[in-house]
């Protein structure tokens, strides 16, 4: 799991919607110290939590997993397979072209 700054991102994410580390600990059935652990980075939540923790703080999992780096080069790679297949699909039509001349 790509914790690097997990904790940095749970503490941002909590402050934003305005919850206690004890009320995001009372909704996750943890203490707060629990929640201080995590934000400090001395522990971790198992990947159990991960789902509860992203639905409470209205994030992605992958906001929390992810150095930000994984997703704009998703999307990047996303883009280059979309064009692509842009490509393909004009290739083809271009081929079909040069067939009904032949």
């Amino acid at each position: 799991m790509g914790i690097k700054n997990f904790g940095e991102k749970l503490k941002v994410a909590r402050l934003d919607k305005n919850i206690s580390q004890r009320g995001l600990g009372l909704a996750l059935g943890l203490s707060d110290k629990t929640i201080s652990s995590y934000e400090s980075s001395r522990s971790y939540p198992n990947l159990e939590l991960l789902p509860k923790i992203s639905e409470i703080l209205e994030k992605p999992i992958e906001y929390f997993v992810s150095d930000g780096k994984d997703i704009l080069l998703n999307e990047k790679l996303e883009s280059i397979i979309g064009n692509h297949k842009k490509i393909s699909e004009e290739l083809v039509k271009i081929k079909a072209v040069i067939n009904k001349g032949e």
